[in-house]
């Protein structure tokens, strides 16, 4: 597929074709702020590639829209070939009808799932955040899969520059001890370098392979980060960063790659 066919976040993701038609490319998604969303925006952006899409988790997530069929089973890479339709289907383990979630799977079953190449794309959402646009990861999380290829955090970037506390940070007791940041202080740059770059911080257990997106959720502006982005792109072993609201259109209007500056379409 041409590069001028893929939507330039995606750019991302696609530099190496070989990727999606050699193998299933494990996209798992961890954060808070938008994760369900982002992981079914990034749905139909490969469905309109032409990509063949399963969608599911390792925690619990939201039933999917409407147009995406869901599969319930125990034991995903076990299924014929024919149990996952074209273009897309929604795979979990089961229905918790207390909390109006679906359960997923193990990273070791996404794995195995994964292995099958009974598509192009394995999207998994891969943390939980209770809805909070900011999170630090307890010792149980994320649950990511070893075999993803991308790990893409996502932040509520209405957080930014506000007053951090309990009120809009999940987990914020672990928060505070890997940013330093007190009660009231605001989410600056500097906080959020030691963020990204903390082993228990937004790429918690991500893979070594895995390459690194920090997307930045509700938030079009680059301007409300003084310039501070390309910094953090540079120092914190990222490989791209996106900003944006995914449930908006375009839903990205920047994209900052390492090495290559600021990409803006706004045809998106």
């Amino acid at each position: 597929m041409s590069h001028a066919n893929i939507p330039a976040p995606l750019n991302s993701l696609c530099k190496d074709n070989n990727l999606f038609n050699q193998k299933t490319a494990v996209i798992s998604l961890v954060g808070a702020g938008g994760k369900t969303s982002t992981l079914f925006w990034l749905a139909h952006e490969f469905i309109r590639m032409g990509k063949r899409v399963i969608a599911t988790t390792t925690t619990q997530m939201f039933l999917p829209e409407e147009n995406i069929p869901v599969l319930l089973c125990r034991s995903p890479h076990k299924l014929p070939a024919a149990a996952f339709p074209a273009p897309a289907v929604a795979c979990f383990a089961g229905w918790d009808p207390e909390n109006g979630k679906v359960r997923g799977f193990s990273p070791p079953e996404i794995d195995a799932l994964a292995k099958r190449h009974l598509a192009d794309v394995l999207l998994v959402e891969a943390d939980g955040a209770h809805g909070f646009p900011f999170k630090a990861p307890a010792l149980h999380e994320p649950c990511i899969a070893q075999g993803s290829d991308f790990v893409i955090a996502v932040m509520g970037g209405q957080a930014m520059n506000q007053p951090q506390g309990p009120h809009n940070v999940h987990r914020w007791p672990l928060f505070s001890a890997i940013t330093g940041l007190r009660q009231d202080d605001c989410l600056d740059i500097a906080a959020l370098r030691r963020f990204i770059n903390h082993p228990h911080g937004m790429f918690k257990q991500a893979p070594p392979q895995a390459k690194r997106i920090w997307l930045i959720n509700r938030c079009s502006h680059i301007e409300n980060f003084n310039g501070g982005l390309p910094e953090l792109l540079a120092r914190c072993g990222l490989d791209a960063i996106w900003l944006g609201a995914v449930r908006e259109f375009p839903p990205i209007t920047h994209v900052l790659l390492r090495d290559e500056g600021v990409v803006t379409d706004k045809n998106l």
